[in-house]
């Protein structure tokens, strides 16, 4: 039982401290499948790449429109900008720099974003199958300027908060275990930050770990004053 690790440390440890640092934990989970998706355009003109990245997120939106239990999530979006600047030969007067005013037809422009596509973890292989559908033919297939990638499929916890009270009961049926057990005197129970978020910690596969922490530690009575 979790109170028996409070009886192993020193008393006087946890009044040093003024109250010993312990976690509650929970397994659980996963409640999400994910798929990541990457999308890179390059061109010349850098209104067309920007338009162009514009026209495969509004197919993406599309594909999960109105479609409960599939999520589309972006993680990152850059508007296209300069690839770095590289020498090239300038014949007879030295180098320059690709993107000099008279050159600027040789920039190349790149946009680049992330997604992951979510679907609920009871799904499993015939989400994954149907989450890789979703993510099919966003970019020209015989373009060097366009490039997908999808990465592995992985689980997810998205709801780690969902298990806030219940951590919260655990401490307190911990705590009041703990206190049949310790010497008589005035044991205190401290949250030291009630916002601070749930921590995750993934087990492997579709197991993760939830824990918040708490303190636990003995007031020592105040001396009496002496008698005259």
């Amino acid at each position: 039982m979790r109170f028996l690790a409070l009886l192993l440390l020193p008393l006087t440890l946890a009044a040093a401290v003024n109250g010993a640092a312990y976690h509650v934990r929970m397994q659980v989970d996963a409640d999400h499948l994910f798929l990541p998706v990457s999308v890179s355009i390059k061109g010349k003109d850098r209104a067309a790449v920007d338009a162009r990245l514009d026209v495969i997120r509004k197919e993406l939106e599309k594909r999960f429109a109105d479609q409960p239990g599939w999520e589309l999530r972006e993680i990152s979006s850059e508007f296209a900008r300069a690839e770095a600047k590289s020498y090239v030969s300038r014949g007879g007067n030295g180098s320059k720099l690709f993107g000099d005013e008279e050159d600027k037809g040789d920039v190349t422009y790149a946009a680049n974003a992330r997604w992951e596509l979510h679907t609920e973890a009871d799904k499993g292989l015939k989400g994954v199958e149907i989450l890789r559908t979703k993510a099919s033919d966003l970019v020209k297939a015989k373009s060097d300027d366009e490039k997908q990638v999808v990465g592995d499929p992985a689980y997810a916890l998205t709801n780690p908060q969902d298990y806030r009270n219940e951590l919260l009961d655990q401490i307190k049926n911990d705590f009041e275990e703990a206190q049949k057990h310790l010497p008589e005197g005035q044991w205190k129970l401290e949250l030291p930050n009630l916002s601070a978020p749930v921590e995750v910690k993934a087990l492997g596969g579709k197991r993760y770990e939830v824990s918040l922490e708490y303190r636990m530690g003995f007031i020592t009575p105040k001396p009496e004053k002496a008698t005259k």
